[in-house]
């Protein structure tokens, strides 16, 4: 998780407080206090969370694989799953680009690539990958170092530092064909109007380098943790709509729960494909349109 100053709602304040995180609802003055070079004419409160902080995503994940193949886990890497085998409506194996692997079991964790795999079996799930940018500055020393990410919950914009420069995006969520990540540097002029209007003096900020990702979006902005209906073996999780670093832990603590217990010690029946087929969706900041 992130050290931010942003637009939580109160009401996810007092929920976060009940969990014994020090989440404090900001004046504007006070925000500005935190991060000087704010624009705060037009708020009216910030929230900041002050234990927050950031980690790096590929040391984690080094350190993630590191522990499983101490305990016996074999990763392979540089293998394209290209289909998986079926008896009946029960999952027996799947072939890979190195070969054809027996398994009773298959955990669909494949991010923005999660359709492709229901594809694999004749059905869809609701994820659908959009792309964001990112948009890194020249080292620039006008601005609070080290920073909280600093969300623009009106705009979508955010931005934060890494290392000496600032890390910012648009916050924009494009629907692309056949899973583009390449950069459209259109974007750039789009992430300096807003972070100017945010923080006026990122207008001398020049840009060094950037790059694009997809967030695999659910029609609710919240994750899936289920068995796929119809499929017996083939367990989903997916559509964590880009914060699946920051849930992983717990993401991972109830995958293993259900494979092993037959149930998570956590609740999750909110995230399950049920939600969709009655309509019962959870609350989302912004709706994600369905493709035609």
């Amino acid at each position: 998780m992130s050290n931010s100053t942003n637009g939580r709602s109160p009401c996810s304040v007092t929920l976060q407080r009940q969990y014994g995180l020090d989440v404090r609802l900001l004046t504007p003055d006070d925000a500005k206090a935190v991060v000087p070079q704010l624009q705060v004419e037009d708020l009216l409160a910030a929230v900041y969370s002050p234990q927050d902080g950031y980690a790096d995503p590929h040391t984690v994940v080094q350190g993630y694989a590191t522990q499983a193949r101490e305990r016996g886990v074999k990763i392979v890497q540089q293998t394209e799953v290209t289909g998986i085998r079926l008896e009946g409506d029960h999952v027996v194996g799947m072939d890979t680009s190195s070969g054809s692997i027996d398994t009773l079991l298959v955990i669909n964790a494949a991010g923005p690539w999660a359709a492709r795999i229901a594809e694999m079996v004749g059905t869809t799930v609701p994820v659908y990958p959009r792309r964001r940018h990112i948009f890194v500055t020249e080292p620039f020393s006008d601005f609070v170092h080290p920073s909280p990410l600093v969300i623009d919950r009106t705009s979508g914009f955010y931005c934060r530092t890494e290392g000496r420069s600032i890390l910012m995006s648009p916050g924009d969520a494009q629907q692309v064909e056949g899973y583009k990540v390449t950069i459209d540097w259109g974007m750039a002029e789009e992430t300096a109007r807003k972070a100017v209007q945010r923080i006026p003096v990122l207008e001398r900020a020049g840009i060094m380098s950037a790059w694009a990702g997809l967030r695999p979006l659910t029609p609710d902005e919240h994750a899936i943790v289920d068995y796929l209906p119809g499929i017996e073996g083939l367990l989903c999780a997916v559509g964590f709509c880009g914060h699946g670093f920051q849930h992983s832990p717990a993401a991972g603590k109830v995958v293993a729960e259900v494979i092993l217990n037959g149930q998570a010690s956590l609740d999750i029946s909110a995230l399950s494909f049920a939600r969709f087929q009655e309509g019962i969706l959870l609350p989302a900041q912004s709706k994600v349109p369905e493709p035609d």
